[in-house]
């Protein structure tokens, strides 16, 4: 082959030599113009211009233009194929392939009888050219192969053993030896184990062996003719149309070496299983003593080094890799991140999990770990007779397979040991708090600061916990508060508030509603000045705890516990400080705005009648830890259209079984629905092309179904014109303020499923507990109404109130009490919310309608003008006042469904 390839011009002066026929003769100079044998750079050129001939012609021949990529080594082809059709297809394209180039077969090697007749009648009169080989056994790239049982066996050629033994012979004998794949690792790590004591023996290469090493190797050379009755199969039973194909790797460790095996897993058509002998590889233990858990977590790395390049040749996605090992500790330190333990098992750990996940590991016992027969080394013939070795254990060929150790263990071996390092500075400012950005990192070094202290005095109670409890932390909030209370607050602003100093020394308000029926921090709050850097640490842990809500949702937040002094013009200024908000605020965008539907001002139970909506979608991850995958979710937005109260629902595709599965956990937690209004136009806000098929379309199969099981649960679905999300501005509004809070907590993480439901769950409560009238800087006044009083008496952020359940109270009288505070939220929601609704800020003027016959431009927001569809209005829908705000147009043949905000009317008539 080398000779075929000729060497560029530039480069063939590289290749000079001289020759003279006898010593009589001159020297004369010669140019090899072709790769020569013995050069550095031939095996590389070989097989790039084997490569570079497939790139340039296998356009014409796609069968073999991959194989001669990927399936030489140097210039023999291994490869294999289905059917005998496309065995004949494969030579017939690589003969004429490699003949572009001028390299032409000359051997040609088969275990199937009809393909090789094929291949030597189409050959026949081209004999010489190629050799078709029929022997039974033959040599493939070192390894001896059976055609006839279709297997690799081996076959050690030992001449007769002469004295003195010397460590040169026996080096030699343990040569001869090949075994690229591993498949009788257990026999050549004995091999392996004993050049390690020769070399630790200090014996010479000529000495003879001594006589406990002698006695050894005489023994395993005896016992090495048996290996030739190890038969590995050559086809594993793997088919393209196999429902599934996994790789199972097993590591192990002994005193003298570690080893990792890996079988490959099939499952057909037919549910048959199949599972057979890969790949395995062996080494000894260095010669210093090194621990077995770190032998085992080498023959871990081991593994995974291993299985990742037998899972990129065979073509095996990484999700379907299993590690098994029977050790715990290495699974513990697998289940940490790395940077916990020391740098050796630190380093390792990384390694393994940079290929495989944690999650992809699983506990073996040593009994069923055919890894241990590898790693402590057997004769050949005790290989023949283990079936586990070729086969794996006996529960890897069940259906099902059990993994054992759900619960992952834990240690503290090999810990790194943390060192820290206290620097102090001389100067300090007036103010402790105005050294930090948190308060909760305040509190919790204040708290640290104190505990300190505590422990310095003679008999202190050592027994304390390694994490501060919550009385700790509340003291050490109390002795901030009193400290900025001393040292910031003015008496003139406090004489209103009519001050006082409780038991814990805090100045808290006086007021007047002391025998309110509210929680007592809400009676009394604490007293806070306007301007303090402690207050602005206040007004932000309170700003983060409602996810970044608005000033009104702070100011509700705060009131549970604090009164800060002109506290309306802080939080606002707090929130426009706000990195997070600023950078995910959005700004919003006629006919006069219509009257509310009766649905929306009628009183009735809470999501009796309610509005959905999706947001979406959100990346998901499978489970925690690195390397997972992800996959699209959605979030289901329902809006009671009475109290705004609002119920989140993850999703997690975009079926109607997962549309129904959410609204049947909605009417379990919520109740039963009456009437559901929801989007119906090809802009639906948020929601992606499969989105749109689910609820947008009224005529689309999926849409079709839900409505069908809605109207079957005693549902009516209502449908708002398409293209009109202003129709349905209440469960807009709650998707944009669900975004709003999603974005600002989580930004660009990716959650699990887990995680997910129990943010949204947060979200939830939030928007529930914002207040549904305005807001006053009046103490006195009662605590705002919100959605949560409807659904649970109470915001659902505050501090809840004392509880009355265990109170002297007869029955009926608990009964009309509560008949009366709902009545008493109702009587406030028509006072106070109905009230506000009255308003029209915006839309507030009637413009002229438009008529039938119009000639319109439809106006998309996502193309500019110039390709805007053009209309003619045919059908005017007007509203209950009379005014028309949804028209019906011809556009393309077709007719669509509009608002008019949606429309441009053109000076033109019909």
């Amino acid at each position: 082959m080398y000779r075929q390839i000729i060497v560029a011009e530039e480069d063939v002066d590289f290749q000079r030599l001289v020759w003279r026929d006898s010593p009589e003769s001159e020297m004369e100079e010669y140019r090899l113009e072709k790769v020569t044998f013995g050069t550095a750079s031939a095996p590389y050129l070989a097989v790039k211009t084997l490569q570079r001939l497939a790139i340039d012609e296998g356009s014409a021949y796609p069968l073999v233009a991959e194989k001669v990529k990927k399936d030489y080594y140097v210039d023999d082809l291994l490869t294999g194929c289905q059917t005998v059709e496309e065995g004949k297809q494969i030579y017939k394209e690589m003969k004429e392939l490699l003949s572009k180039g001028g390299f032409q077969l000359q051997k040609w090697i088969t275990n199937n009888t009809e393909l090789a007749k094929i291949v030597m009648e189409e050959r026949g009169n081209e004999e010489g050219k190629i050799n078709i080989k029929i022997d039974e056994i033959v040599k493939v790239l070192g390894l001896t192969w059976d055609k006839q049982t279709d297997s690799f066996h081996y076959s050690v050629q030992l001449t007769m053993q002469e004295n003195p033994i010397t460590k040169r012979k026996v080096i030699s004998d343990i040569s001869r030896l090949f075994d690229p794949l591993g498949w009788v690792a257990p026999c050549v790590i004995t091999a392996k184990v004993m050049i390690q004591k020769l070399w630790l023996s200090g014996v010479d290469w000529d000495e003879e062996l001594p006589d406990d090493l002698l006695e050894e190797w005489l023994t395993y050379r005896s016992e090495l003719a048996n290996i030739r009755k190890v038969y590995i199969p050559r086809w594993v039973e793997t088919k393209v149309d196999d429902t599934c194909t996994e790789l199972h790797g097993f590591s192990d460790a002994s005193n003298v070496a570690y080893a990792a095996v890996i079988y490959v897993r099939t499952i057909d058509t037919a549910g048959n299983i199949h599972v057979y002998l890969v790949a395995a590889k062996t080494k000894v233990a260095p010669t210093m003593q090194v621990s077995i858990p770190r032998l085992e977590l080498m023959g871990a790395v081991l593994l995974a080094r291993l299985v990742t390049d037998v899972a990129n040749m065979l073509h095996i996605s990484r999700d379907k890799i299993h590690g098994w090992t029977d050790s715990t500790v290495v699974l513990a330190w697998l289940s940490s991140h790395p940077s916990r333990w020391t740098t050796f098992i630190g380093n390792r750990t990384s390694d393994i999990l940079s290929r495989l996940d944690n999650t992809q590991w699983s506990h073996v016992s040593s009994g069923e770990n055919p890894a241990d027969i590898a790693s402590r080394g057997c004769t050949p013939l005790e290989l023949v007779q283990n079936s586990m070795w070729l086969h794996g254990p006996p529960w890897l060929s069940e259906a099902e397979i059990k993994y054992k150790l759900s619960k992952r263990p834990s240690t503290n071996l090999e810990r790194k040991k943390l060192k820290v390092h206290l620097s102090t500075k001389s100067t300090t400012d007036d103010f402790i708090w105005n050294r930090f950005s948190s308060l909760s990192r305040l509190v919790r070094v204040v708290a640290y600061c104190r505990r300190f202290l505590k422990l310095k005095k003679p008999k202190s109670d050592r027994n304390i916990a390694p994490f501060l409890e919550s009385s700790e932390l509340n003291e050490a909030l109390n002795v901030c508060i009193r400290m900025c209370q001393v040292q910031e607050l003015k008496d003139s602003r406090l004489k209103s508030l009519n001050p006082y100093h409780d038991d814990r020394g805090l100045l808290r308000v006086g007021g007047r509603i002391s025998n309110a029926d509210i929680p007592e921090l809400a009676k009394h709050p604490i007293i806070l000045p306007h301007k303090s850097h402690f207050t602005d640490l206040v007004i932000d842990d309170a700003h983060k705890k409602t996810m970044h809500g608005g000033p009104s949702l702070v100011i509700n937040y705060l009131r549970s516990r604090y009164w800060i002094i002109s506290v309306k013009s802080r939080v606002k200024l707090h929130v426009r400080k706000c990195v997070i908000c600023a950078r995910r605020a959005a700004i919003t965008a006629t006919q006069l705005m219509g009257q509310l539907p009766a649905c929306r001002i009628t009183p009735g139970r809470p999501f009796l009648r309610s509005g959905v909506d999706f947001a979406g979608p959100i990346n998901i991850r499978v489970s925690k830890g690195r390397g997972n995958k992800s996959y699209k979710g959605y979030i289901c937005v329902f809006v009671c259209m009475v109290t705004k109260a609002m119920h989140l629902e993850a999703i997690s595709d975009l079926t109607s079984e997962g549309f129904i599965a959410g609204f049947k956990r909605f009417v379990a937690r919520r109740g039963h629905v009456r009437e559901i209004w929801s989007d119906n136009g090809t802009n639906f806000v948020g929601a992606s092309k499969e989105l749109q098929k689910l609820v947008t379309i009224e005529q689309s199969a999926v849409a079709l179904e839900i409505r069908e099981w809605l109207n079957d649960n005693g549902v009516s679905w209502h449908f708002i014109p398409p293209h009109a999300p202003h129709f349905g501005g209440l469960w807009e509004a709650g998707v944009k303020s669900t975004k709003y809070h999603l974005k600002r907590v989580i930004g660009d993480s990716t959650l699990t499923f887990e995680e997910m439901i129990t943010v949204l769950a947060q979200v939830e409560a939030c928007l529930n507990s914002r207040p549904l009238s305005i807001l006053t800087d009046d103490h006195n006044d009662p605590s705002p109404l919100t959605p949560g009083h409807f659904l649970v008496g109470e915001p659902l952020i505050i501090i809840p109130e004392r509880n009355y359940e265990q109170c002297n109270m007869s029955t009926l009288r608990r009964w009309q009490m509560t008949q009366k505070m709902l009545q008493d939220f109702w009587r406030r929601w028509s006072n106070e919310y109905l009230v506000h609704c009255l308003q029209r800020y915006k839309w507030t003027k009637i413009t002229p309608e438009p008529n039938i016959g119009d000639i319109v431009l439809v106006k998309e927001d996502n193309l500019p003008p110039a390709r805007w569809l053009l209309g003619r209005i045919v059908t005017k829908h007007p509203g209950l006042d009379g005014i028309t705000r949804v028209v019906t147009l011809k556009c393309n043949g077709s007719e669509i469904k509009r608002p008019i905000t949606k429309l441009c009317i053109l000076p033109v008539t019909v």
